[in-house]
């Protein structure tokens, strides 16, 4: 997860959070971007978290996709010794509503693209990015949720493809209980906090040197017995006998020579290292 402040936040897809690459701070911006890689046709969430347990103002966390406004929670005042629990300090958002009663899953998309003249300049200036804002804010009221749209399936020039090629898309609608909006008023106009998480393939990610690139499957070494009952090879066994036999020869030839010397009054002296030539012609 990402961290700024007392305030952490990550995308979670299957229980597991994505690997943030090339992790840039800009304080001056209150701002952390990263890269993540995403994966078509796979669900996500947004989480974060404020890990401030002397809270006593109001904070929303809202977030936008693909520079879409996707919703937001709200983290409300920690009492005086308050218990800290989970739900106080941590916020998940992974639908999207569509009616009170109603929502969709966020999720990865394949980019549709089109040659239509008309797509040229129509990619959204926030394509490729999730981002989580969380503001400072005071509490208006209360009412019940709306529909924010459909943004499935963003279609952009076939040009645009080589920048781009997934998107945020929806998931299948499914019924949840009345879901409530709370209405409020940023107190700042700087946010105390953004995370940026700029999605592509992972692919992508390797080419463009920010993600490493996988390592290579080494070959298995060929598995070696070397338990002490191992038996020599069988030609082996003949090598060793066949040269204990030739060295036989060559001692009996000689001691044949030196005494054919000593016959014809003559002595030679036979070299330890004397090589003799045992090839037949």
């Amino acid at each position: 997860m990402l961290q700024l402040r007392t305030f952490r936040a990550g995308i979670r897809v299957d229980g597991e959070f994505l690997q943030a690459y090339d992790v840039e701070m800009l304080p001056e911006e209150n701002k952390v971007t990263c890269w993540v890689a995403s994966e078509a046709g796979k669900n996500f969430s947004v989480v974060w978290q404020d890990l401030n347990f002397t809270r006593h103002f109001n904070l929303l966390g809202e977030l936008k996709v693909d520079g879409t406004w996707a919703g937001g929670k709200l983290f409300k005042p920690l009492l005086p010794n308050q218990p800290v629990s989970s739900t106080l300090i941590s916020a998940e958002l992974k639908f999207v509503n569509t009616s009170p009663t109603t929502a969709r899953p966020l999720a990865f998309s394949k980019l549709q693209t089109t040659d239509e003249d008309q797509y040229l300049k129509s990619a959204p200036s926030g394509l490729g990015e999730i981002t989580l804002t969380i503001r400072l804010v005071a509490v208006l009221g209360v009412g019940l949720q709306q529909g924010i749209g459909s943004i499935l399936n963003t279609k952009v020039h076939e040009r645009s493809k080589k920048a781009f090629s997934h998107c945020i898309g929806f998931g299948d609608e499914t019924t949840v209980p009345v879901q409530h909006a709370v209405q409020v008023q940023p107190l700042t106009q700087k946010p105390f906090v953004t995370f940026v998480f700029k999605y592509r393939p992972l692919d992508r990610l390797m080419a463009d040197g920010i993600a490493p690139a996988l390592p290579l499957l080494k070959r298995a070494a060929p598995e070696v017995d070397d338990g002490e009952d191992e038996k020599p090879d069988s030609s082996q066994d003949d090598a060793m006998r066949e040269i204990a036999t030739l060295r036989e020869q060559v001692k009996k030839l000689e001691v044949k020579l030196i005494n054919a010397r000593k016959a014809s009054g003559k002595r030679v002296k036979v070299e330890d290292s004397d090589v003799i030539d045992l090839t037949c012609c």
